[in-house]
């Protein structure tokens, strides 16, 4: 579906999800807009808080991209905070008004993905705006499609590390290309949600394990490294030590450093399994 036409369907659902006024309208130019939490619930209700692996790390690779100094994306108006402070009508009436720039694109995808209202394909008109977004350079869109391909093309099970193996045919085979390209721009950008993603992958045969398991090594770092990671990839990064443990003999990696990736094995379960009691001690006292 070309873009134009787009425009005119996600102007028809969404303006009439959304009504306008001149207060919508209005910007401050505000370069940090602040947000109050009833404005996110009217819009959004309880849809940002998702579970959703994929939507969640979306939310994750904005806000790193968006906090980044050396982002090409500075100057965009780009994230939650913009489309609740300017009013989702008035990111609707630009895009519908054929404004193809980053923000536009990117905020009204946004939009169709946490809204909640209930709009008619609103998962695949996301997908072809922030294929859009992704075309100019913003890295975010590129794990976003990358997932989406992942998902719905190359594994058999979600849940599973690595693509489906066996032979693919020559549609599926450029659809790998294409996501593990976008895998590795996201991964340049230190992205270490990408970074998991190829070191899966490449662990997954014997040609290119000890790529694979070095990309994961250093994932585990990006992920230590930096506090927004937690809660997040916790899952991800026990299952890439383990591929450490179980393969790294394979890869020439020495019995010292997998034990260390054992104990990293056990921090990280003690962590979750104390979490999980935090939870459950506060759910009995809600009771």
């Amino acid at each position: 579906m070309k873009l134009v036409m787009i425009i005119a369907v996600l102007g028809l659902s969404l303006i009439s999800s959304f009504a306008i006024s001149d207060e919508d309208t209005s910007i401050s130019g505000k370069a940090f807009p602040e947000v109050t939490f009833d404005k996110v619930q009217e819009i959004f209700g309880h849809n940002l808080d998702t579970d959703d692996t994929v939507l969640k790390t979306l939310l994750l690779a904005i806000g790193m991209d968006h906090t980044t100094t050396k982002s090409p994306n500075a100057s965009q108006r780009i994230g939650i905070p913009y489309i609740i402070h300017d009013g989702p009508a008035y990111w609707v009436r630009r895009l519908q008004s054929g404004d193809n720039s980053l923000e536009v694109l990117v905020n009204n995808a946004l939009l169709l993905l946490y809204t909640i209202e209930n709009i008619p394909k609103a998962k695949e008109t996301a997908f072809i705006l922030l294929k859009a977004s992704a075309e100019k350079g913003y890295w975010p869109a590129d794990y976003y499609i990358a997932e989406v391909n992942l998902e719905e093309h190359l594994t058999q099970d979600y849940l599973s590390a690595t693509p489906s193996t066996g032979l693919m045919d020559n549609p599926t085979k450029t659809i790998a290309k294409d996501t593990m390209a976008r895998y590795n721009r996201c991964a340049d950008m230190g992205f270490a949600p990408c970074q998991f993603r190829i070191g899966f992958w490449l662990s997954g045969s014997p040609k290119s394990l000890s790529d694979g398991l070095n990309i994961l090594r250093a994932a585990i770092h990006t992920t230590r490294a930096d506090t927004r990671y937690q809660g997040v990839l916790d899952g991800a990064m026990i299952m890439a030590a383990r591929e450490i443990v179980f393969k790294g003999k394979q890869a020439g990696i020495d019995s010292v450093v997998r034990e260390e990736y054992a104990n990293l094995i056990k921090q990280q379960l003690a962590v979750l399994s104390e979490s999980g009691n935090r939870r459950e001690d506060g759910f009995a006292e809600d009771k």
